[in-house]
């Protein structure tokens, strides 16, 4: 089945849209802000609340428990829809770091799903790009991840 963002919820359209954005690994970037958790946080915070710590933990860089678990419901989701893929584990990571401590309860940050609609992901980045409010973030997000891809294609990382 074929889906639009109307027919998803507003956080299943966040986490879609940030996927598309080409966030690199968080680790290799030297920066939790690269991680699709906290990217999506700020999204959501900014679409939701009108504010960008929001859904941000206290350190200002990790996504909130309260806001993590409804990622994970949003994740289950996609992938129950065929929208999102798990990869298995050992394939290389997408937007991701590791924090200690953290339990299980949340979307792995080293194991982002594989999209299987990009159409779809596509709008949705889109969609995010035109709210006045997340447009400068999602920018400077974009922005800063094309310096780290040219930083690590320069190093010798392929993907």
């Amino acid at each position: 089945m074929a889906y639009n963002p109307a027919e998803l919820e507003p956080l299943e359209v966040a986490f879609l849209g940030v996927l598309c954005i080409g966030l690199p690994p968080s680790k290799a970037a030297g920066s939790n802000a690269f991680r699709a958790d906290h990217v999506t946080a700020v999204v959501a915070g900014l679409r939701e609340a009108g504010e960008r710590s929001a859904y941000l933990a206290a350190d200002g860089e990790s996504a909130a428990a309260p806001f993590r678990a409804r990622l994970k419901v949003a994740r289950e989701s996609l992938a129950a829809k065929g929208i999102l893929a798990e990869q298995p584990a050992g394939m290389p990571a997408a937007a991701g770091g590791f924090e200690a401590g953290l339990e299980l309860d949340l979307v792995d940050p080293d194991a982002q799903p594989a999209v299987m609609d990009r159409y779809l992901a596509q709008v949705c980045m889109e969609e995010l790009f035109n709210l006045p409010a997340v447009y400068p973030f999602l920018m400077e997000r974009y922005a800063a991840s094309g310096e780290v891809w040219r930083r690590l294609r320069d190093g010798g990382y392929q993907a």
